[in-house]
């Protein structure tokens, strides 16, 4: 990715301070206070945005789609207790947009995102929680750099595993083109559909998304990421994560899979799970692709428990060098 190719938010943009002001009311709901800061990749020119909640010891949490990690503030409640690294992914959560098709490998560059994250906050080793396409991320970095990684926890199905992969409405936003229209006709509903003041947490997730895909360059990071990673006929090849990537990941790891699913059954979960060295698998039941959102404490407790059971008192994780 080039340095003239930079997609930067304006701060006193309107669309990018009702975003901002958006998630704060979603973070007041829970009764959680956050510290922004943005990381730089120097090497593709961009700003990420980490959002940290809370102290004690450190979890990295890496959200979905394009990146935003609004969505996971529930469960970040539920975490009281950690110290919550949130990652808002390139091209979401008010990082700097992204072209992902002037990527030249999507794994590298997920690697790189992430560790820089951790080299930002003098971390070493930490657990992560990742939903959907930053458990894909999460996972390329487990096996990657696995040193830096003490356990996963993938919420949903996470990105294109073996069989597993997007349903048509994604597929069809992978079509150069027909994406635009699509997201067109999907922005003019969104629009004519303004969330309803009110301070409660459903209308306050509601406005979170509202906003946030209105930002300046949503739609050239969210189209680009599904260009990238999939096609009409499913996941592209080179982004899957095959059965023997799968069995080199040594980390404990944890499944979190709703059982409707749309990206893949939860029979399927069981057996991708029965592909790492060491691994649970919950199927959360009625839950969807975000199952936090159907049954927030049956998965914050999990949450909780796999990351105390997991958790080790010996590790140093901050950097030698401090």
């Amino acid at each position: 990715m080039s340095q003239q190719q930079l997609f930067t938010l304006d701060e006193h943009d309107p669309r990018v301070i009702a975003a901002h002001n958006a998630e704060e009311q979603l973070l007041a709901c829970y009764d959680l206070k956050a510290r922004t800061r943005f990381v730089s990749l120097p090497r593709l020119g961009l700003r990420m945005r980490v959002t940290e909640i809370g102290s004690g010891e450190p979890v990295l949490i890496v959200p979905g789609n394009t990146g935003d990690a609004f969505p996971l503030i529930p469960l970040m409640a539920e975490l009281r207790g950690w110290r919550i690294i949130a990652v808002n992914r390139p091209g979401g959560g008010m990082s700097d947009g992204m072209d992902h098709r002037t990527v030249g490998n999507l794994r590298e560059f997920a690697v790189e995102t992430l560790s820089t994250v951790l080299d930002a906050f003098e971390l070493e080793r930490v657990p992560v929680v990742a939903h959907s396409m930053g458990g894909h991320w999460s996972v390329w970095l487990a096996l990657d750099r696995p040193k830096r990684v003490t356990a996963l926890t993938l919420l949903g199905v996470p990105g294109n595993l073996i069989s597993t992969g997007p349903p048509l409405p994604l597929r069809l936003l992978s079509v150069p083109g027909l994406n635009r229209l699509l997201f067109g006709l999907i922005m003019l509903a969104v629009n004519r559909q303004p969330p309803k003041t009110s301070t409660s947490t459903s209308a306050a997730m509601a406005a979170c998304r509202y906003s946030f895909q209105r930002l300046p360059y949503y739609r050239l990071s969210t189209l680009s990421l599904m260009e990238r990673t999939n096609r009409l006929r499913g996941a592209r090849l080179e982004h899957t994560l095959t059965a023997e990537q799968l069995k080199r990941v040594q980390q404990p790891t944890m499944f979190l899979w709703g059982t409707n699913d749309p990206f893949g059954s939860s029979e399927t979960g069981r057996h991708i799970a029965q592909l790492l060295p060491s691994s649970e698998f919950h199927a959360i039941q009625g839950a969807g692709h975000l199952p936090w959102l159907s049954n927030l404490a049956e998965c914050g407790q999990f949450t909780r428990d796999f990351l105390a059971s997991h958790a080790d008192p010996a590790i140093d994780h901050h950097l030698s060098t401090q």
